[in-house]
């Protein structure tokens, strides 16, 4: 004890009935509200969870129980209704993956376009079609790489739209 306040150390010995307070404590203890508030507050804290300390009494056969059998855990749900869960979602996943007559997703950035209109030409016509069609960039024709004699038709005629 120092001239102004009890040991902080004191309090959880005496509260737990290890020790006892020499009569300068106790004295202390009476005259000063700082050491006395403190001395409830460890008093209180070492009694939480005691039956006692919530002002319930139990009886000495639950007592004795209770220390001879250590609480079991809770059963957690989850065990089961995971099972459920996760065979509900194969079971959505494969209805949704399974759908007869259901097309296929097409990878992003790509768009697949059916003409049904070209169903009804001949090989012929459809040539005459894709060569209307313009190259895309990456396919574009470099005729400077070729002698003139060696470029058709279409290709000398794509080199003069692509001029003008």
């Amino acid at each position: 004890m120092n001239a102004q306040h009890l040991d902080s150390d004191r309090f959880a010995p005496v509260a737990r009935g290890e020790s006892r307070w020499t009569g300068a404590e106790a004295a202390h203890l009476d005259r000063c509200p700082e050491c006395r508030l403190e001395w409830r507050l460890v008093s209180a804290a070492l009694g939480l969870g005691r039956p006692e300390s919530a002002g319930i009494a139990l009886d000495g056969a639950v007592i004795q129980r209770l220390a001879r059998e250590p609480a079991q855990p809770a059963r957690q749900w989850g065990s089961r209704a995971g099972w459920v869960l996760a065979a509900g979602a194969a079971a959505v996943l494969a209805l949704v993956v399974l759908i007869p007559g259901r097309e296929p997703a097409s990878p992003p950035g790509l768009t697949i376009t059916v003409l049904h209109e070209l169903d009804d030409l001949t090989p012929a016509e459809l040539e005459a079609v894709l060569e209307t069609i313009p190259p895309a960039a990456d396919e574009a024709l470099h005729v400077e790489a070729a002698p003139l004699g060696e470029l058709s038709v279409p290709d000398l005629e794509r080199m003069l739209r692509d001029m003008e």
